[in-house]
C-alpha cells in the first residue's frame, strides 16, 4: 500500500527501506490539525543508495519524521541476526514478496526503552528543540548506541520548561499520563480485565517508574 523504494544491503545483506518513500507516503496521511505525523518500522532505514544505513530521517518544516529500531537488536551486528537475506539476492522494484515473513526482532524491554527515548528525542525537535548542553537529558546529542543507552529517557528541568511554555500542559498530568502508559499492559490484574495475552516488557523502565513517583510526591507536597 506504501509503494516504497527498498533494496538489500550490499554489506550487511538485510532488507532496507528508503526513508524518503515513507516520508512521502506520511505526508499524504498527515490529518491538517495534526503538528506532526511519525512513522515508525522495525527494518532498517536508508536515505540514498550511497548511504549504508540512517536510524532515521525527518523534516522539521513538514512536521513528518520516520524512525527505524532495527539496530536496536541485540544480535544486529552478529552472525546471529536472523534478518540477513542470501548474498547476491537481486530483486525486482516491485517485488514485495520479499516483506512477506520477513524477520523482525522481539519486542524486549531494552528495545523498547530505546525506542521511547528516540522517540521523545526526535519529536522533541520536530517542536524546535536543540540538543541539551546543560544537564543529564534525553535531548541530549549522541554519536553512538552506547552513548543513547546512557541518556535518561525524560526532559531536564531545562528542556521541561520550554516544552511547556510551548504546548501548555500541566507537570502533575504530563506525569500520571506516563505511569499510567507504564502500568497498563503490564500489570496482569490489567490484562486480566482486558483480556489481552501478553505483557509489556517493563524491566528496564523500573528506575524511570520512581523517578516519576519521586517528582509527584514533590509536586503534591
Amino acid at each position: 500500500q506504501i509503494g516504497c523504494v527498498f533494496r538489500i544491503n550490499t554489506y550487511s545483506h538485510n532488507l532496507q527501506i528508503r526513508s524518503g518513500s515513507i516520508l512521502k507516503y506520511l505526508k499524504k496521511k498527515k490529518p491538517k490539525d495534526a503538528f506532526c505525523i511519525v512513522g515508525i518500522t522495525m527494518i532498517d532505514l536508508y536515505p540514498e543508495d550511497s548511504w549504508n544505513f540512517v536510524f532515521g530521517q525527518a523534516s522539521l518544516t513538514e512536521g513528518m519524521g520516520v524512525f527505524s529500531f532495527a539496530r536496536y537488536d541485540d544480535d544486529f551486528y552478529t552472525m546471529n541476526y536472523k534478518g540477513k537475506l542470501t548474498k547476491g539476492k537481486h530483486l525486482a522494484p516491485d517485488d514485495y514478496s520479499v516483506f512477506d515473513g520477513y524477520y523482525t526482532p522481539p519486542i524486549t524491554s531494552k528495545l523498547l526503552l530505546r525506542s521511547c527515548k528516540t522517540l521523545t528525542h526526535e519529536i522533541g525537535h520536530i517542536f524546535g528543540m536543540h540538543h541539551c548542553q546543560w544537564l543529564q537529558c534525553v535531548m541530549q546529542g549522541s554519536n553512538h548506541l552506547e552513548e543513547s543507552d546512557r541518556r535518561p529517557i525524560d526532559l531536564c528541568p531545562i528542556c521541561l520548561r520550554k516544552l511547556q511554555c510551548a504546548i501548555n500542559f500541566d507537570i502533575k498530568e504530563r506525569y500520571k499520563a506516563l505511569l499510567r502508559w507504564i502500568e497498563e499492559d503490564s500489570d496482569p490484574e490489567f490484562l486480566a480485565r482486558k483480556m489481552l495475552i501478553s505483557l509489556k516488557p517493563m524491566e528496564a523502565f523500573k528506575e524511570w517508574k520512581e523517578w516519576l513517583l519521586q517528582c509527584l510526591h514533590f509536586l503534591e507536597e
